[in-house]
């Protein structure tokens, strides 16, 4: 999958400036590019507004100022260069595209990536992982891959397609561990999640240089500090490195 033109278009629903709230990444500051559309429908998702296309896309202008401005979608790859370059200051960490879901605009987000890379900016990709063609598609411009494992609690497709998108997430984060990315399996927990996801899970992610991160869910699907516990011990019969880390930005009141 290689770009054709930097007149690539794309439908985005935010640009701006912030810190990683999530994974081992977690203080980093990065510009943030946010696709819209999803294919996937998780019950702890907190970016419901994008799971569709929409009209606007809101741009962060100046950075880490607060007020936004807006352009119509679709919206062309050279204006988002721009924009990033804009947004970018010293301490900047890496260009986060996420979503949505990234891989629902694969020639768009495979693009971005290369034209971050070009301008020697780092990549950190956020994604479901839902189809390794399309995750591998992009690898090669990619200096950061998390993604997130969607266990059977999170009721993010039919049960029925489960076993397919498991797979295919799977894939994405081998594949990245093997091409040297520094990868990182989120799964969030909730207070439905079994002890059984964890143990079925982690066996498959043995040998791989990838690091696992348990984010607990916050509201009412909250797991208790018992079960993070268990599900940490769980997981770490099987991996080296695993984590318990929460979603910082929402502690500092921060995108």
């Amino acid at each position: 999958m290689i770009p054709q033109s930097t007149d690539e278009i794309g439908f985005l629903g935010e640009i701006f400036s912030s810190f990683q709230g999530e994974g081992s990444l977690v203080g980093n500051r990065q510009v943030f590019v946010r696709t819209t559309g999803c294919n996937l429908s998780c019950c702890y998702c907190d970016t419901t507004r994008f799971r569709r296309d929409v009209k606007f896309c809101r741009v962060e202008d100046p950075s880490a100022s607060g007020p936004f401005r807006q352009a119509e979608n679709p919206v062309t790859l050279s204006w988002v260069m721009e924009q990033i370059l804009a947004l970018w200051t010293l301490g900047t960490h890496s260009v986060s595209i996420t979503g949505g879901e990234p891989l629902c605009q694969p020639w768009f987000a495979a693009a971005l990536a290369m034209s971050c890379a070009a301008e020697n900016l780092p990549v950190y990709l956020e994604t479901n992982g839902f189809s390794w063609k399309r995750f591998s598609g992009m690898i090669d411009w990619i200096d950061f891959a998390a993604v997130d494992v969607k266990l059977p609690s999170h009721r993010s497709c039919p049960p029925g397609k489960w076993s397919r998108l498991i797979e295919n997430e799977l894939a994405c984060i081998e594949g990245a561990s093997r091409a040297g990315v520094v990868t990182i399996a989120k799964a969030v927990i909730l207070d439905s999640t079994s002890i059984e996801e964890i143990e079925s899970l982690c066996p498959r992610l043995e040998g791989l240089k990838a690091t696992l991160v348990l984010q607990p869910a916050s509201g009412a699907e909250r797991p208790d500090p018992e079960k993070l516990m268990h599900l940490h011990q769980a997981a770490s019969e099987h991996l080296d490195e695993v984590v318990v880390i929460p979603q910082a930005h929402k502690m500092i009141g921060v995108l």
